[in-house]
């Protein structure tokens, strides 16, 4: 038996109670068969012989009214009357061979089929002879001298009536044989259920007793006592009494009772120290609250300092933007001076060239001019040569003299105006001289302007640059000291969650020491509580 005690209880007892229930599914299943077997004898003898007997009763009833039929049709005191009773026969008849094929239809056996058949062979005589009978009333008038012939009629067809009537009544005999022989099988199937299922009801009920004496003894062994001591002992741990003693000078090896004792100790050693680390809890808590506490005010006066630091720099990063908006329209001034001075000196050189040009068309004039006047002072001289040969030529040469007198006139006037005009030329060459000196001098001064313009046009510029680059600068400080603004209001809500969650901590150490308390460990207490109230 020791393979079965090392079982466990709950394989025990699902082995029992399985035992159990293969002996009671068994007995039922032996009861279901047995219950089957007498429902199928029971609808069998239903079935086939009460309903055999009822059509066998019903055929011989029928006969029987059919021969009373026939005797009143005899006896009737007009034709009408007897062909009423004529017709009353052969509805009989007709019911009785109808009754004897459903009779003949529920016949199993050989035996049953030909008895059967004899019988509807009988009553086929039967109905044969009633209805010569039948036919000889409708065929002749009812007087004296026909009597004997429907009383001889009648004789034979009562003949084959008792022969019918007998062999219907072989045929009851037989179904009431078989309905005996079907209630001998169904005692016979009920008696050896019975003893059948009180065998195994007996062996269930001794086996059942024989399993729940072993279940009990083994369970009490692996309990090491009563149930009630170890409802006893848990009860007693559940409410915090650790320190009643627990009965085990009986208990083997392995039991409840020897588990519970050793989770007492246990527990009680494990409660001492969960006083004393409460304790410690209970101190540390308070001091990381308080710390919390200082560490969250010294954050809140970070944020107030981070909150004034970005303002001044949302003002510092105003007045860069603004001090950016007025160097680009600086720059943007500078950059129209600029091409107003290029274009300005790209003018001054065009007025350059152009007194250039006039002052060379001038000389040229000049030139041309002396040309003239050389031409004028030849002319003169041709003009008083030809006066000198006219006066030669006496009176014949006066007209030409004449003619060279007033060349002469007209070539010293030209010369006189070609004089005039050199003269004009050359003050308005050296004017013009003068002018394109100017112009150069002009010209020169604006290319200094426009050098000067545009060195301040890329100083602006670079002043433009550095105050957008300063603008940049002080974006990026500005997110940087809202993200750090950000951070440390983050920090303050984490240090003042920190703080409620030392406060909580702390209120949960006072709570575990409450809770500690309960237990009661005897001659094994730890260290005395200390309580703190929560920060």
């Amino acid at each position: 038996m020791r393979w079965f005690r090392g079982w466990r209880v709950g394989v025990k007892l699902i082995l029992g109670f399985l035992a159990v229930a293969a002996i009671a599914a068994l007995i039922g299943a032996l009861g279901l068969q047995a219950t089957s077997q007498v429902n199928q004898m029971a609808r069998l003898m239903y079935s086939q012989e009460v309903a055999g007997i009822r059509h066998a009763s019903q055929t011989q009833l029928r006969l029987v009214a059919a021969g009373s039929a026939a005797r009143a049709a005899l006896l009737a005191s007009d034709k009408g009357a007897s062909i009423g009773q004529v017709y009353a026969m052969r509805d009989h008849l007709q019911g009785a061979s109808a009754e004897i094929e459903k009779l003949a239809a529920l016949s199993q056996t050989p035996d049953e089929q030909a008895t059967v058949a004899d019988a509807a062979k009988a009553v086929m005589g039967y109905a044969e002879a009633l209805e010569a009978f039948a036919s000889q009333l409708e065929a002749a008038e009812m007087d004296v001298s026909s009597v004997a012939a429907y009383e001889a009629a009648l004789a034979n067809a009562v003949m084959q009536g008792e022969m019918a009537e007998m062999m219907v009544n072989m045929v009851v005999m037989n179904k009431q044989n078989t309905s005996a022989a079907l209630a001998d099988q169904t005692t016979a199937v009920y008696d050896d259920a019975v003893i059948r299922l009180g065998a195994l009801t007996a062996f269930g009920a001794l086996l059942a007793i024989v399993l729940g004496t072993f279940l009990t003894r083994g369970l009490v062994r692996q309990l090491g006592g009563e149930p009630a001591d170890v409802v006893r002992v848990v009860n007693a741990v559940a409410h915090g009494d650790l320190a009643t003693e627990v009965d085990v000078r009986r208990a083997r090896s392995g039991s409840v009772m020897l588990a519970m004792e050793r989770m007492r100790l246990a527990l009680s050693a494990a409660v001492g120290q969960v006083h004393a680390s409460s304790n410690s809890i209970a101190e540390g808590a308070h001091q990381i609250a308080g710390g919390n506490t200082d560490l969250a005010r010294r954050t809140d006066e970070q944020v107030a300092s981070l909150t004034q630091a970005a303002a001044a720099m949302e003002q510092l990063a105003g007045t860069v933007s603004s001090n950016a908006g007025v160097a680009q329209q600086a720059a943007n001034m500078a950059l129209t001076a600029r091409h107003s001075a290029q274009h300005g000196g790209e003018v001054v050189n065009a007025v350059v060239q152009t007194m250039s040009d006039i002052s060379q068309a001038s000389r040229r004039v000049v030139d041309i001019i002396g040309v003239i006047d050389t031409i004028a002072f030849q002319t003169n001289i041709l003009a008083l040569n030809a006066a000198v040969e006219a006066a030669r030529a006496g009176e014949q040469g006066r007209g030409f003299a004449v003619v060279a007198s007033e060349v002469r006139g007209l070539a010293q006037k030209s010369a006189a105006a070609a004089r005039d005009i050199k003269q004009l030329i050359l003050n308005s060459t050296q004017k013009v001289d003068e002018g394109s000196h100017m112009v150069e001098q002009a010209g020169r001064a604006m290319s200094d302007i426009v050098h000067e313009v545009s060195q301040v046009a890329d100083l602006i510029q670079e002043i433009s640059r550095a105050t957008q680059e300063q603008t940049d600068g002080i974006a990026q400080v500005n997110v940087a000291v809202a993200g750090l603004t950000q951070l440390t209001q983050q920090n303050a809500t984490l240090v003042e969650a920190s703080a409620a969650a030392a406060g909580g901590l702390s209120h949960q150490a006072g709570h575990l020491l409450d809770v500690m308390g309960v237990f009661n460990l005897g001659g094994c207490q730890g260290p005395a509580m200390v309580t703190y109230q929560p920060v």
